[in-house]
């Protein structure tokens, strides 16, 4: 822990980052290999996997079909278990993936066509979600962990929102600027913004008026092998956390990073929570 009196880490890795240049940026590849790296390393994506199916059909009661948008639905690994739960029953479920990046949106379409639900009608887009239309209106359009990357937030909720049936249900799973996602918001060289967090989608909605309610699951990530061999064992998981290429950091720039995550770990691991964010339209 820091000593009273000290220069704070996160203080001294926002001079450093002050003065170094900016990261290499994943490549597509890269981020889909460190984020299957990165999930595993954190109880995250099951406690998400458990609120989805447990909290989200019974706010789609009366629903039949229920017509589903997930968008940046990676591998499918969150939507499987969901629309499994949203068809129990024999409900009819039209479920669409929207997802950029192939190679993911193809293990999304094979884990939902692999579920045993006859009434299940699984769908994928690969492309920009500012580029869909379904067509019918949707009852859910929901966002997990996709809404950081999107150019314009603002423009993103009004499509969102624009595909919903009045009463539809909006959803954003982001996780909130605390300790470990400073890290992100620091380090990784997007270009035109900073990535979006809870906060930021939250207000949003408020701005349009909505009634929002907010829930948060709460994760732990291990980050034993980041400390200990951050340029070794750690790197896919260090290189997801930041959002960019950490063995181009500087020295000071790693340094400053790995005391700030020593100063918020305990026992080699870091909070890992997840803000959802709930709103109906009128």
């Amino acid at each position: 822990m820091t000593i009273p009196g000290s220069t704070l880490p996160l203080d001294r890795l926002r001079d450093e980052v002050r003065a170094a240049g900016s990261l290499p940026a994943l490549t597509g590849e890269r981020y889909a290999l460190t984020h299957a790296v990165y999930e595993a390393a954190s109880d995250q994506r099951p406690r998400l996997q458990d609120w989805m199916t447990a909290a989200l059909p019974p706010l789609l009661d009366g629903c039949d079909p229920v017509r589903v948008v997930g968008v940046g639905v990676g591998d499918g690994s969150v939507d499987a278990p969901f629309a499994a739960a949203l068809a129990a029953g024999g409900r009819r479920v039209h479920y669409t993936g929207v997802e950029p990046h192939a190679p993911s949106a193809m293990g999304f379409a094979g884990r939902l066509a692999a579920l045993p639900a006859d009434a299940l009608t699984p769908s994928v887009v690969i492309g920009d979600f500012a580029d869909h239309d379904p067509g019918s209106p949707a009852d859910l359009v929901h966002f997990v962990h996709s809404l950081y990357y999107v150019d314009d937030l603002g423009a993103c909720v009004d499509h969102a929102l624009a595909l919903l049936r009045p009463g539809g249900l909006f959803v954003a799973a982001t996780a909130p600027l605390e300790p470990l996602c400073v890290l992100t918001e620091l380090l990784c060289p997007w270009e035109g913004h900073r990535p979006w967090f809870s906060g930021d989608v939250l207000a949003e909605l408020v701005l349009r008026g909505l009634d929002v309610r907010t829930e948060t699951v709460h994760g732990r990530l291990d980050v034993v092998d980041v400390l200990a061999d951050p340029a070794g064992r750690g790197e896919a998981v260090f290189d997801f956390l930041v959002g960019a290429r950490t063995a181009a950091m500087t020295d000071a720039v790693r340094d400053a990073v790995l005391d700030h995550l020593r100063d918020i770990a305990v026992d080699g691991h870091v909070p890992h929570p997840l803000d959802i964010v709930i709103a109906r339209t009128c």
